[in-house]
């Protein structure tokens, strides 16, 4: 019988992101305001150009502070993926868990605990998250930090080796 389960993480928006989005917008504005101005001047063509270029390139960079994570659990293999703006999916890791050399529960500010090369975070600062660590064809071990659902860290778990819980 085959054992598929999916999750999707919403990740909330830092101060940092919250920053960007206003200085977009506070530019937005400055240039929509500047572009008025040639247009009592000028020439009216060119001035709506620029400010339908100005929206839609504002509308794509917000677009991009959107992201979410899935989690994808297949029969023993384990898929993250980034989806920016509900429209663009990209895999970031694949893992079988067989090959999962530790597993537990992650506590912000946690150190790696081995020898890891790179650490991937799949959910929001704060939540209540697991880690694991997997020998990465590429980079060597990696540890990768998510936030499992009870049904998804259950499937995840019976898939382990008993090394690594």
């Amino acid at each position: 019988m085959d054992t598929f389960f999916e999750q999707i993480v919403k990740i909330r928006l830092s101060g940092k992101v919250k920053a960007v989005i206003f200085g977009i917008l506070f530019v937005d504005a400055l240039i929509i305001a500047g572009v008025l101005l040639f247009t009592l001047a000028y020439s009216l063509p060119l001035s709506v150009l620029v400010v339908g270029v100005v929206i839609w390139g504002s509308y794509k960079l917000l677009g991009m502070t959107s992201i979410e994570y899935e989690y994808i659990f297949t029969n023993g293999d384990l898929d993250f993926d980034k989806i920016i703006s509900k429209s663009s999916r990209k895999r970031m890791v694949s893992v079988n868990c067989s090959k999962v050399q530790k597993y537990g529960d992650y506590t912000d500010g946690m150190i790696a605990p081995g020898s890891v090369n790179n650490t991937y975070h799949f959910c929001n600062p704060g939540d209540k998250a697991k880690y694991m660590i997997v020998p990465h064809k590429n980079e060597g071990n990696i540890m990768i930090v998510f936030a499992p659902d009870e049904r998804l860290a259950d499937a995840i778990e019976k898939s382990l080796p008993r090394i690594a819980k």
